[in-house]
Parts: structure tokens; C-alpha cells; sequence
């Protein structure tokens, strides 16, 4: 099933998706699928699956992918970075996917990997970003798959210009994008203002929030500096030096938990939930704002 068409319900009711990684570490990577069940007890409307950088995890994201559309009532999304392949193996990466009847693609345009690093030239790539990707998709297998791209709520960190933001995405969305997920962010004000700029300007496809549970501050605060997303230091100071872990994780499930709410309340109803695989958070979040 496509994921547009579920997007397109004119309930109220709050839903949500899931995103995971597949396990490097080949007993991790079995055992997630084996105890799959407990995410798909969740009812996700879809869930998604991640592509390290360069397909790095090409042949276990492909695996996780086919298993879970094989086994399970769930729509699902491979996600799938197209930076340093050749146009050739993007093709037969699609036309895999096609074949073992998956209709959902998130399409990046992906990070060089750290292996590359200094020995890519991103200039003479194929796919240079991911509206040519896009577009690809689009031209090679019009009408096979729903395409979902990402959208930055604050701005995509090689721009550092939101409305520069904001026209890139309605060329994705006008090239052939049925819907978007956002980087995840802590301050519901930007994804609302966002919002609002892109309805501005012309864009009315679905943008689902990409919401992170926090359970370790320190890696959470790493990795949002990456990806351009800030922190308010109200949220800082929930985490203090002597916080537990499982302190931690509590705090981190209130945050996610009032800004699902808060969302909810200005008319949002579709979140996408980055889950790094956690089982319990995952599962305290859904029960708290299914109830």
C-alpha cells in the first residue's frame, strides 16, 4: 500500500510511524527481526528502515525490508541514499524493490561515507542531491512507488536558509515527492512556522514531524549540531550530572510526549517517530499519547 493514501485521511485521530536501522552486529540485526512483532504490536501506520551512508547497510536494510513486508500488515518504506552510486545501481536497487512489491521509497541524496571522506568528488556524481534522484525515480518508474523526502524545519545545515529550504522542497514535491519527513527538532515553533511559510508559498503535500525521544542528552545534543537542529536549554537543563539513565529516559519521554501534544493541538496529526530500535521508550510514548 502506498503511504500517500493513508496520508490523505480525513480523521482526527493522532497516528504515528516508526523508523529503525538495521543492526550492524548480525545477531543484533536476527534478533530485531525475530522480535519485530513487538514494534508491529504498536500499529504504526508505516514504518521505515534506514540506508547507512554510501549503502553501507544496503544488503541487511534490503533484508530487513523484504522480511517485515513478508511478515507483517505494515507499510514499509526503505529508505535509500543515492550520492555515490551510479545511476545503474539505483535502478536495479529500485527495480529489487519493485520486484518483492515494496511502493514506498524515501529518497536521499546521503552523506559521503567516512571512508570516502577527501576521495569523493560530490561534483561529478550522479545523483549531486536528491531532487535528481527524484526526478529519477519518477522518469525510470512513473506511478510505482510513493516518494518521500526530508524536509528541515530549521533550515538544511548546507543552506543555512530557510527559504531557500522551502523552494528546494516544492521542487522535490513538484518533481514527483508525495509527502515529507522532517529532521527532528525540539522547538515545536520552527515546524509550525515552517509550515506556515511553506502553505505561503504554494506547498499543500503532507510534512510529518520527525519527533526523537531523548534518552541520552550528551549523544542526542552530538548529533543534533550535525544536522542543524537546536536544543532550548530549558530541555538542557532537564538533564543535569546527576540524572540517571533511567532518569534519563523518563525526561526524554515527557519532552517527546508534550511536543507530540502541543503538535497535536495546532491541528497535527500524523508524527513520525525516530525510535533507534528502543523498545521501551518506544512503547511508553505510544501508550502515553494513544490513551
Amino acid at each position: 500500500m502506498k503511504i500517500s493514501s493513508l496520508l490523505s485521511s480525513t480523521s482526527s485521530k493522532l497516528k504515528f510511524s516508526f523508523e529503525f536501522f538495521p543492526p550492524k552486529d548480525q545477531q543484533a540485526f536476527n534478533n530485531f527481526l525475530s522480535e519485530f512483532n513487538f514494534f508491529s504490536d504498536l500499529s504504526p501506520i508505516f514504518v521505515s528502515v534506514t540506508y547507512g551512508a554510501g549503502g553501507s547497510t544496503k544488503e541487511k536494510t534490503f533484508d530487513a525490508v523484504k522480511y517485515i513486508n513478508s511478515k507483517f500488515n505494515i507499510p514499509i518504506m526503505p529508505h535509500l541514499t543515492a550520492l555515490t552510486h551510479t545511476e545503474e545501481e539505483i535502478h536495479n536497487l529500485l527495480l529489487s524493490y519493485a520486484n518483492i512489491g515494496i511502493e514506498n521509497i524515501l529518497a536521499l541524496r546521503g552523506d559521503v561515507p567516512k571512508d570516502l571522506e577527501g576521495k569523493f568528488d560530490i561534483s561529478k556524481a550522479r545523483f549531486k542531491n536528491a531532487l535528481e534522484f527524484t526526478r529519477f525515480i519518477t522518469d525510470r518508474f512513473p506511478n510505482k512507488f510513493c516518494i518521500a523526502t526530508s524536509s528541515y524545519p530549521e533550515g538544511f545545515p548546507e543552506f543555512n536558509n530557510i527559504e531557500k529550504e522551502i523552494e528546494y522542497l516544492k521542487e522535490k514535491f513538484d518533481s514527483g515527492a508525495d509527502f515529507s519527513i522532517t529532521q527532528m527538532f525540539f522547538d515545536n515553533s520552527y515546524y509550525l512556522n515552517f509550515i506556515e511559510k511553506c502553505q505561503k508559498k504554494g506547498i499543500n503535500k503532507p510534512i510529518i514531524p520527525g519527533i526523537m525521544p531523548i534518552s541520552n542528552i550528551s549523544t542526542i545534543m552530538n548529533f543534533a549540531q550535525k544536522v542543524g537542529a537546536k536544543i532550548p536549554q530549558k530541555i538542557i537543563d532537564k538533564f543535569n550530572d546527576k540524572i540517571t539513565p533511567e532518569d534519563q529516559e523518563k525526561v526524554g519521554l515527557e519532552i517527546a510526549y508534550n511536543q507530540i501534544q502541543e503538535l497535536y493541538q495546532n491541528g497535527v496529526k500524523f508524527f513520525h517517530i525516530y525510535t533507534l530500535n528502543r523498545k521501551n521508550i518506544t512503547k511508553s510514548l505510544v501508550s502515553l499519547i494513544t490513551t
